[in-house]
């Protein structure tokens, strides 16, 4: 079995810090989506449609950022809509 060894040299390093940050630097682009007819009416059904469609994109979003802080603070706004889901969900529930 041969072994071999790869020399990593300065510029090396340098080269790829240099491609990664200029590829970091490209701003990703949100997805866009759009909703269904019923969800204009403003009735619950086309709500929650709405409330999916906005966490799912919010989710998208933040597997894409690097910042940690951002990262967390759409982390707690995610868990925000996610209560105002549930809360939408009892009043269903009790309306029926």
């Amino acid at each position: 079995m041969t072994l071999r060894y790869v020399q990593v040299t300065q510029q090396d390093l340098q080269r790829e810090s240099h491609q990664a940050r200029q590829n970091a630097a490209h701003p990703h682009r949100l997805p866009t989506f759009s909703l269904p007819q019923h969800v204009h009416t403003g009735d619950l059904p086309g709500i929650f449609q709405g409330l999916a469609a906005t966490r799912h994109l919010l989710a998208m979003h933040r597997r894409q950022l690097g910042d940690e802080e951002t990262r967390h603070k759409l982390q707690r706004l995610d868990k925000r809509l996610l209560a105002v889901f549930s809360q939408l969900k009892r009043i269903e529930t009790d309306q029926k």
